[in-house]
């Protein structure tokens, strides 16, 4: 598609910039008695291939442009995946939405028209230089320098629009965080009824915005005008000079069709140019955050995931977020069909050590082992050997039976006999469309101890083997946690499961437990 592009530009413009060579060729003395005859098929016949042309541009050039975009988005959704927890923590989902919309619909957009447009510009200038030399070498000579100069020009003073972009772009995608922010969060928003204090909020960042437009549009327009300035000073000069040589009897009259056609057309390609490298230039500011941010991105071997059978963490230390007191593991470990309990009060750092466990995030101190070898000699699929449960049951907003079956695929049979199992009976009775429902942004249909449910019959149904729950009965009454717990407790022995949890119910069903205490995770006792 590149190349189909490239060849597609020189070809037009070689085809369009045929009309005003023709022209001038034709209507130099003395002029053909059969000027219409002939000069008009073969004008037809160039702007027919223009058309055909500027199809394909428009065709294959903008799909190329949808399809190159659609490509960065996947790739930059897989690079961001790849972060760590304490990384993706730092920066707000919004804020990197911003920045990967921006260089996806950038890149893919100037892909294909930087293309077109040097296919374009280097035809039309090679015949516009060269068919001007033909009649005056000194004239071809000066327009390609004042060309030089206006190029030269103009990439200086895209580098010094750097900067206001790069403040620009910045407010932008921090205003588009905080709106983001407030709209996915609308439903919080109207239950505190502080509506006002979150438009107060965006407006106060949008005026800081459109301070930062003002100032990077105000060197774009003295830009602009000093280009202009360049090019209008040039077409006096050349005009000057061609009338000159008209009057001297040197150059044919016709010479005017050629260049007033030509420069005009140069003209146009300049100015796309021009703010075409803006537009790289800019556009290369949001790709510098977003590699900063994806510089991160974590390394892992190329050694797959075999069955677990044991699972151990040795001298691990780890600080997250703001707190001052690290976290220590200085011994933990999970054999195969275990169900070990962590305990503690809460912060103490219970989630982020699951988060460790499960390759999350990458501890400061200390290894994580799989079978006696360390994660980082692992490739992705020891990502696939963990199901994490988090106490934040968070939902896609698709169908019930998309959220449950993911990459199983199970059938319908199977999904509604476990949400019976795990007390949703009710549930299936009440949705208008059964297992097709939407449940909504984050699951706001439905009720926390529903989506906490829903949540872990995802991750059974995900049949991984090691299954990681993080408070998996917070938000349900004591009866549906019995039920839980007792499904829980009835799953084969070659599910492994790791569970925090404070609740008498839980700790019941499991093998051994470990308790955080100031920060620092030891074996308590064998359960009974």
């Amino acid at each position: 598609m590149f190349w189909l592009l490239l060849v597609a530009g020189a070809l037009d413009g070689i085809a369009s910039f045929s009309v005003p060579i023709l022209l001038a060729e034709f209507t130099k003395p003395p002029i053909s008695s059969n000027l219409l005859s002939h000069l008009l098929p073969i004008l037809i016949t160039c702007l027919g291939a223009s058309l055909f042309l500027q199809w394909c541009l428009r065709y294959w050039g903008e799909c190329l442009t949808g399809w190159y975009g659609n490509e960065l988005r996947l790739s930059l959704f897989r690079q961001t995946e790849r972060l760590d927890a304490d990384t993706l923590a730092l920066h707000h989902s919004g804020y990197l939405a911003s920045l990967i919309g921006q260089v996806a619909g950038s890149i893919g957009t100037l892909s294909s028209n930087m293309v077109w447009l040097c296919g374009h510009l280097i035809t039309t200038l090679t015949l516009f230089v060269y068919w001007t030399s033909r009649e005056s070498i000194s004239l071809a000579i000066v327009n390609l320098i004042i060309f030089s100069i206006f190029v030269t020009i103009s990439v200086i003073l895209s580098r010094k629009i750097v900067p206001l972009a790069d403040e620009k772009n910045t407010f932008q995608a921090l205003l588009m965080e905080r709106f983001i922010d407030f709209l996915v969060n609308i439903s919080t928003v109207k239950k505190l009824g502080i509506v006002d204090w979150a438009e107060n909020k965006l407006r106060d960042d949008s005026r800081v915005m459109d301070r930062s437009i003002a100032r990077f549009q105000r060197f774009h327009a003295n830009r602009w005008a000093i280009l202009h300035a360049i090019f209008y000073t040039s077409l006096i000069t050349t005009i000057a000079f061609l009338l000159y040589q008209v009057e001297q009897g040197l150059v044919s009259p016709s010479i005017f069709i050629l260049f007033i056609a030509g420069f005009a057309r140069v003209q146009n390609y300049a100015e796309r140019l021009s703010e075409m490298i803006k537009s790289l230039l800019e556009t290369n500011a949001y790709v510098t955050k977003l590699e900063g941010i994806l510089a991160t991105e974590r390394r892992h071997g190329d050694k797959a995931v075999t069955l677990v059978g044991k699972i151990e963490c040795i001298h691990l230390r780890h600080r997250f977020g703001e707190r001052r007191q690290d976290i220590l593991i200085p011994h933990f470990q999970v054999s195969a069909g275990e169900r070990v309990l962590i305990s503690g009060v809460s912060g103490q750092g219970k989630s982020t050590f699951l988060s460790i466990l499960s390759d999350q995030r990458t501890p400061l101190e200390g290894v994580c082992l799989w079978n006696g070898e360390e994660y980082g000699r692992y490739n992705e699929t020891l990502s696939h050997a963990f199901a994490f449960v988090s106490q934040e049951a968070e939902l896609f907003n698709l169908s019930l039976r998309e959220n449950l079956s993911l990459e199983d695929g199970a059938d319908d049979s199977r999904l509604t006999a476990l949400l019976i199992e795990l007390g949703l009976a009710d549930l299936l009775a009440s949705l208008p469309e059964g297992l097709d429902t939407k449940v909504g942004e984050k699951g706001l249909r439905l009720s926390a101890g529903q989506k906490q449910r829903i949540t872990i019959a995802r991750a059974l149904l995900l049949s991984r083997p090691v299954l990681l729950l993080d408070e998996p009965t917070s938000h349900l009454d004591s009866s549906t946690e019995e039920l839980v717990v007792d499904y829980l407790a009835k799953l084969p022995r070659k599910v492994t499961m790791v569970i925090v949890s404070h609740r008498d119910a839980v700790r019941r069903v499991c093998d051994r437990h470990y308790q955080f205490k100031d920060g620092v995770l030891d074996e308590v006792s064998r359960s009974s």
